[in-house]
């Protein structure tokens, strides 16, 4: 965890597991106008600590940190959170607003665009990266269609178009920023809704009912 001094500028609070990463978004910033590091972090406690400390504008955080961002919400209901993810898809995107985050890039942007979403979010706007747009836009403005599963949550029906992907809950857990016994009894309550015996059973009932992304391998 290090920190610099800051004054007249918006202050940002960056956080990742990976310190290269860290000093290497910190280095772009710094360069930035108008905006000034005011410490990094490489776990979601340590973030939350120097928010409450610092009390910076934006919090730029990995979208698999926010675990911490319910605490934060409390104690620093004023920081601003913009999330950086690896999804490209709306799974990222959605993960990262159910979360509470107030905006969403890929880890790919360029300095310029996250200097510019961090000035937005400070100002109190929602955005996302401009490759988003169009599959969101897209997915808010097509007819909604009836629910193979309306016994189901939706959380539990975001579950299942995971299991049907064929998922592991470790892996669900990241995606949906979830921790994993939570994973592990939402699988248990769709499993029973859709009386289920198995995982497997009820990946292959959301297959057939047009769930999942993933292509289906099979031998010839």
């Amino acid at each position: 965890m290090t920190m610099t001094d800051f004054s007249g500028a918006i202050t940002v609070v960056v956080a990742d597991d990976h310190p290269l990463f860290v000093e290497g978004i910190r280095s772009a910033l710094e360069q930035a106008a108008g905006l000034s590091v005011a410490g990094t972090a490489c776990d979601d406690l340590d973030a939350l600590r120097l928010c409450v400390r610092l009390s910076p504008q934006v919090l730029l955080a990995d979208l698999t940190m926010l675990g911490a961002l319910g605490s934060l919400r409390r104690r620093c209901p004023a920081v601003r959170v913009l999330a950086l993810g690896d999804d490209d898809g709306e799974a990222g995107f959605m993960s990262a607003l159910r979360a509470g985050a107030n905006g969403y890039l890929l880890k790919g942007s360029g300095p310029a665009e996250i200097a510019a979403a961090i000035r937005s979010v400070a100002l109190g706007q929602v955005v996302f990266g401009g490759g988003l747009a169009p599959r969101l836009l897209d997915r808010l403005t097509a007819p909604q269609s009836r629910s193979p599963f309306p016994g189901l949550t939706q959380r539990e029906h975001e579950i299942l178009e995971r299991l049907a992907d064929g998922r592991s809950n470790a892996e669900i857990a990241r995606e949906l920023c979830l921790a994993t016994k939570t994973v592990r009894n939402h699988v248990s309550n769709v499993l029973t809704k859709l009386a289920a015996p198995s995982r497997v059973d009820a990946a292959l009932r959301a297959r057939d009912a047009g769930l999942g992304s993933r292509p289906v391998l099979t031998r010839v």
